[in-house]
């Protein structure tokens, strides 16, 4: 299959918005906190509003995260800019934890939610950890890029290039 030489406009789109669905997810976290809380002691799920809101934009995630692998796998994604490799290497690397962790996320988030599994819970949790500081490296890689290095990538992640 031949390299695309830009992103869809759909694969923008879907950049966009997993990425705004993230950042939700990252601020209402703590309702989702008490009311698994709530739910390993009570055995039951809670009625709270944010918590749902919490494991359906969770689902939704997932969801996109699956339409975006397809599209990626099916059309591609353009070559990497020329940098040094060890630049290219390191943003593979942060582009494949993140795919890892838009369905690690939402799978370990739901197996806790509906199961009451706490080490599903735990894992969740942990992987927060781990998905915040991925996040900021891979921004601060597009910044290094578009501002040191000038290779134009927060363009080509901007506008679609059309046939």
């Amino acid at each position: 299959m031949p390299q695309p030489r830009a992103y869809s406009g759909v694969q923008i789109a879907l950049h966009w918005i997993i990425a705004a669905l993230l950042l939700v997810q990252l601020t209402i976290n703590t309702d989702m906190q008490r009311a698994f809380a709530q739910r390993l002691s009570s055995g039951t799920l809670p009625e709270n509003t944010g918590a749902i809101f919490h494991a359906a934009i969770g689902i939704l995630i997932l969801v996109l995260a699956l339409i975006r692998l397809s599209i990626r796998t099916t059309r591609g994604v353009p070559a990497p800019h020329d940098n040094h490799p060890l630049i290219n290497m390191l943003s593979h690397a942060t582009h494949l934890l993140l795919y890892g962790f838009l369905f690690f996320m939402p799978i370990t988030g739901a197996l806790a939610w509906f199961t009451g599994i706490e080490l599903a819970g735990v894992m969740h949790e942990l992987g927060r950890l781990v998905l915040i500081p991925a996040i900021l490296l891979h921004l601060g890689g597009a910044l290094f890029e578009e501002l040191v290095l000038n290779k134009r990538v927060i363009k080509r992640m901007v506008r679609a290039k059309l046939p």
